[in-house]
């Protein structure tokens, strides 16, 4: 009896140490993530009827990455080249006596490793998707290589 006991005892602690670790991991990769700068929160679905999954997304000078929230992953979850990213509509909705304004953004990119575009969805505030207009406007011009 002695010895299940001290079985048990060692399991659940491995366990407690397993959930602390991985709340440890969550804490420290979305503090990461947000902290960067040219980091912003952004929720992103695939089509129109599916849940809005959160997420931080990143400017870097050729792409914007987004980051899902809640993931074991490092690196990011979505990549678009600037170059490929459309912003196909936008809409902003502001809550009567609100200063919060919502836009949501019907977007379209070739996703990493395919040639055909993808449509998704964004929401952000607005302020972030003047950031986001702004990023993609700056890009500089595309140069076509002559042979």
């Amino acid at each position: 009896m002695g010895m299940s006991t001290s079985f048990m005892l060692t399991g659940l602690l491995l366990v407690l140490f397993l959930i602390c670790a991985l709340a440890i991991y969550f804490l420290a990769r979305l503090r990461f993530k947000a902290q960067n700068n040219g980091s912003f929160n952004v929720a992103w679905r695939a089509n129109v009827g599916d849940p809005w999954r959160a997420g931080v997304c990143h400017y870097s000078e050729d792409f914007l990455k987004w980051y899902r929230v809640i993931s074991l992953r490092w690196g990011s979850n979505r990549r678009w080249e600037r170059a490929d990213f459309e912003i196909l509509e936008a809409a902003v909705d502001t809550e009567p006596g609100s200063d919060f304004a919502l836009a949501i953004l019907h977007c379209r990119a070739p996703r990493q490793g395919f040639s055909e575009p993808d449509d998704f969805w964004l929401a952000m505030n607005e302020h972030d998707y003047s950031g986001l207009v702004s990023w993609k406007e700056s890009a500089p011009p595309r140069t076509q290589m002559v042979y």
